[in-house]
């Protein structure tokens, strides 16, 4: 009975084997119809539709035509386009390409997005030609041995050898797990300098390297490839960005802050050389100090260690709660604060930097931009450390947990709070949403993420840049929610209602009409009708400029209002009156 139980067994895992082998075929002969059927679907775009287009539209009309097109693709769809580009083209093709997307992306901030994440020189623009390339020999050729040897998680892609001489891509990216590659990333490290980084910059042509070390690993699946690339892209961009600021180290704070500055963090960690983040100093009051703590070398901490003031290192809750369930500020919900690139101080975010900056009893700190970030301090456990989404304190219950539910390694944007977020490589900042080609496009000619429903849009050349009319604060760069006008200008939703509560109705800016008023209007053609004129207005004409149509006209005064004979709007201005001297005056000219 056994022997034929175990017949029986082996017979049924016979089957199953040839199941799966049949299907795996399928699914490659599947794969394979469709790449020919999309090979040919491309040579037919090249060949006859593009000769049609370039025969057709101007050169203008092409770049608007791509620019709506890319308005709708997100942030990780056009890393993929990129990466694709890096793989299956030239280094010509792939800079006449990005060359074209740049052109339709005119007047937007798609520059510093590409720049941001590593695609291109911050500096012109342009793919950097102009470094040596610092990759050895042999980093082209990755094989099963160059993966790295730490034990990962079947969900949680490996990196190539290659890819740990950079910042670690699954702490800077997010998207990886956390605890991946712990051991090699958080070991202690007393000897990792303090004061100053490799002055060497990681190359174009290094990046794009490892770009298709990774592209070509068979090991990994296409999204753990995509989250690799990119995350690989955000850190060597923040590696160069440390390399090249003239603001490393221990910044001067002012005499009056600094002589409160007497509290050290409860760890420190940093990126060494290498691009690894390490432990270099931990608080005596710490069990397991390193060995500098062992020692007491107090010289090399109050010298290099950076000191904060307790309010610094204190805790901040979200919307003033004091429960310990929700860090962060009255702006946002995080649980971690970041730290001033230039000053050295800490703030739970840029708009509480503004805040202090406009109370008179401190010391004036320049403003904060986060993009410039590269240190944050856990609120949980005070450690200090590199940006990311989750703190590299491996003792901390925020190392698995993460400081927030969303964080962006571009801007280091951190929000806890259940809200759909993106971010827009055109504005290259966060906004609420579900995301390009979901809820919102980005226009390129107003430089502004629009929404999908929107479907009367006004285009105005960089609307977003100016300032509101009425508080005159930023508008681009607003937390607050903001309200289209039918004109196409924009200002704040607080600003609008207070505006309009004023019974004003027209645009500040160009003075048209805000909403639609056809029932207003409706109201005053009732009036005009009930109430008659004097008869010494019965034949008084008057010209009229309507700020709606933008249209001239004549029509009969009247102290209600004077209409616009073309469009039937009332929001006119008078031009000149005169009296009529026939019946045919009487009408609307």
């Amino acid at each position: 009975r056994q022997q034929r139980n175990s017949n029986h067994e082996g017979f049924t895992s016979y089957n199953h084997r040839d199941a799966i082998i049949n299907t795996t075929k399928e699914i490659q002969s599947l794969v394979k119809t469709l790449n020919q059927h999309l090979m040919v679907h491309l040579e037919k775009e090249e060949k006859q539709c593009m000769p049609l287009v370039v025969k057709h539209l101007s050169k203008s009309e092409i770049h608007d035509l791509v620019g709506k097109i890319m308005g709708k693709r997100s942030s990780d769809m056009i890393a993929q386009i990129l990466t694709m580009a890096v793989q299956n083209l030239n280094e010509t093709d792939k800079e006449e390409m990005v060359k074209h997307m740049k052109q339709a992306m005119v007047g937007t901030f798609f520059d510093r997005w590409l720049a941001a994440s590593g695609w291109m020189d911050g500096s012109n623009g342009t793919a950097d030609k102009s470094t040596v390339s610092k990759v050895k020999e042999g980093r082209d050729a990755v094989s099963e041995t160059s993966l790295l040897k730490n034990k990962r998680s079947a969900s949680t892609p490996a990196l190539p050898v290659g890819v740990s001489a950079l910042p670690d891509a699954a702490m800077a990216f997010g998207g990886l797990d956390p605890d991946a590659n712990a051991n090699k990333r958080l070991k202690p490290n007393a000897s990792v300098s303090l004061h100053g980084t490799n002055r060497d910059t990681t190359s174009q042509a290094e990046l794009e390297k490892l770009i298709r070390a990774v592209a070509t690993n068979p090991s990994l699946t296409a999204e753990q490839k995509n989250t690799t690339i990119q995350g690989l892209r955000a850190s060597v961009w923040q590696r160069n960005q440390r390399v090249l600021s003239s603001t490393v180290g221990i910044a001067k704070f002012p005499a009056s802050r600094t002589s409160r500055k007497v509290h050290p963090p409860s760890a420190y960690y940093r990126r060494d050389t290498q691009g690894v983040v390490a432990l270099v100093w931990k608080s005596h009051n710490n069990r397991d100090g390193d060995a500098a703590s062992k020692k007491g070398d107090n010289s090399v901490e109050d010298e290099v260690i950076p000191k904060f003031t307790e309010s610094e290192l204190a805790p901040t809750y979200h919307h003033g709660s004091e429960s310990g369930e929700a860090f962060g500020c009255a702006h946002y919900a995080r649980a971690c604060k970041l730290r001033h690139p230039i000053s050295g101080n800490l703030y739970t975010c840029r708009l509480c930097c503004e805040q202090e900056r406009e109370n008179p009893n401190e010391d004036k700190d320049q403003p904060l931009d986060r993009y410039a970030v590269t240190e944050v301090s856990c609120m949980k456990c005070k450690t200090l450390q590199p940006t990311g989404k989750y703190c590299v304190n491996p003792d901390c219950e925020l190392h698995k947990k993460g400081f927030a539910k969303y964080y962006c390694d571009i801007c280091h944007f951190y929000d806890d709070r259940p809200r759909p977020i993106f971010h827009c490589p055109y504005c290259n900042t966060c906004r609420m949403g579900l995301g390009l080609g979901i809820d919102y496009r980005h226009c390129m000619r107003c430089n502004a993420c629009v929404s999908l429903s929107d479907d009367d849009h006004r285009c105005i050349p960089q609307k977003l840049q100016g300032s509101c009319p009425i508080c005159h604060d930023s508008l681009f760069s607003s937390t607050e929610p903001l309200r289209g006008l039918k004109c196409g200008h924009v200002m704040h939703l607080s600003c609008f209602t207070e505006y309009r509560r004023e019974q004003n109705y027209t645009c500040p800016l160009c003075m048209r009409c805000v909403e639609d008023m056809s029932d207003y209007f409706s109201l005053l053609d009732q009036a005009v009708r009930v109430q008659t004129m004097p008869p010494i207005y019965q034949n008084t004409m008057i010209n009229v400029y309507c700020q709606d149509c933008e249209k001239t006209g004549q029509c009969k005064y009247h102290f209600v209002g004077q209409k616009c004979p073309h469009c039937g709007s009332y929001n006119t201005r008078e031009m000149g009156r005169f009296e009529s001297t026939s019946a045919s005056d009487s009408t609307s000219g």
